[in-house]
């Protein structure tokens, strides 16, 4: 972003949801696993490839591992034994997530002058659409988004992969240098600097208001 003139007339922010917007609930998480009251229906049609698929997705939920995983990729895994207490049980985990107030805050703000908001995440459907209703205040503040999709039957493109942030880019005609991109994880934000996006690396809201506010996009207070 530097010397860049960045206004609403010429910029759009394209935002990571999770740890950037949403944090995780690791009570409700601890919680929901302890009191889910389907667990012999779920163990009874639980297969090797789900559970090993499970805890890849909860270490790399816990930053323990980098792999990038996507809910879907998990509830597909359960569909293929017809594990519908798995499915609820991922879909309700991957929903156990809260604002950012800090992060909310600056959205709204960016907001009033004017800039639109782009969601470019790599949750999936079914988990975003469960969220979309957990928190409409959150998801309507977005005019369009981006999340993981299939190339073939077999291939799915997420982030950091080049094509996730080039096939938004292109589907709303416009260049990559018109998106402000910020994520918590360094590997989407060089992908996305590599396809000629503005980056910022995020790591608390307190630290994207001083770079906004560096970079003349907001005012002190």
């Amino acid at each position: 972003m530097k010397n860049q003139i960045i206004s609403p007339e010429t910029h759009i922010f394209l935002w990571d949801l999770h740890e950037v917007v949403l944090q995780k609930d690791r009570r409700t998480w601890f919680k929901t696993c302890i009191k889910f009251n389907r667990k012999w229906e779920l163990l009874r049609k639980l297969n090797k490839k789900a559970l090993k698929i499970f805890f890849t997705f909860i270490l790399e939920r816990l930053k323990i591992i980098k792999k990038q995983m996507v809910s879907e990729e998990l509830i597909q895994a359960a569909r293929t034994t017809n594990n519908e207490a798995f499915i609820d049980l991922i879909t309700t985990i991957c929903s156990s997530y809260v604002p950012i107030k800090g992060t909310v805050d600056i959205m709204s703000e960016l907001s009033a002058l004017g800039y639109k908001h782009h969601l470019g995440s790599n949750i999936g459907q079914t988990v975003f659409d469960n969220c979309l209703q957990k928190y409409p205040a959150v998801f309507t503040v977005f005019d369009a988004y981006v999340i993981p999709f299939n190339k073939t039957e077999t291939e799915i493109i997420k982030k950091p992969h080049p094509d996730f942030f080039l096939t938004h880019v292109y589907k709303q005609n416009l260049e990559p240098h018109n998106f402000i991109f910020i994520d918590d994880r360094k590997a989407n934000v060089v992908a996305a600097q590599s396809v000629g996006m503005h980056a910022i690396h995020f790591k608390n809201a307190q630290q994207l208001r001083n770079e906004l506010m560096k970079h003349g996009v907001i005012k002190k207070s």
